[in-house]
């Protein structure tokens, strides 16, 4: 005898009947929480090409100040004059060290996270700096051309809202650093000085 059986009414067999809530979510839910996601992406595309912009800087002017600063130790390791030749082409360009005798000792290239990197050097057509076996810079370089004393870094699609970087070499600094042009404070250690 089942459960029918004993239910005589159709009234109470309906009473048995329990419905279950539905699960998952209907199609104007689904839109809705599609629409809300495409908005936030939206909003965050800009600060997200930003963001990326200055972490190229950053990287391109990392890459240079660790050419740059191994270059100087190896000056003064081998006790010889070591040149950095810096090749500022964006999206195709690095850096190389060599020795005295032309022997390449370490190379960079700018598309390793720092493709889109634009570079402005001091002066204008300087691609070299020489370091002495004492580690200073060597004024003019070997080549008799000027040494780099400034590269100024942007980004060449983002220009607006990105925070561009210098890189300062010698000239009355100790080493090499890298800088802030949007820092107006001269206490700050971001402070770019002349």
């Amino acid at each position: 005898m089942g459960l029918g059986d004993v239910l005589v009414y159709p009234q109470e067999r309906r009473m048995l009947v329990k419905l279950q809530p539905n699960r998952g979510f209907t199609l104007i839910e689904m839109m809705i929480a599609l629409a809300v996601a495409v908005l936030l992406l939206i909003m965050a595309a800009p600060s997200y090409s930003v963001w990326v912009a200055d972490s190229q800087i950053r990287a391109a002017a990392e890459s240079i100040v660790s050419g740059m600063r191994y270059a100087q130790a190896e000056a003064v390791k081998r006790n010889e004059s070591v040149v950095l030749i810096l090749d500022p082409t964006t999206g195709s360009g690095g850096w190389q060290v060599q020795d005295a005798a032309g022997t390449t000792l370490q190379v960079a290239v700018f598309a390793e996270g720092a493709r889109l990197a634009q570079f402005v050097t001091t002066p204008a057509t300087a691609t070299q700096t020489t370091f002495n076996p004492f580690g200073g810079i060597t004024n003019p370089n070997v080549d008799l051309t000027l040494p780099v004393r400034e590269i100024a870094i942007s980004h060449s699609a983002v220009s607006s809202g990105t925070r561009p970087l210098t890189v300062l070499v010698g000239g009355g600094r100790t080493g090499i650093k890298v800088c802030d042009p949007a820092v107006s404070d001269s206490t700050s250690p971001r402070f770019c000085t002349i």
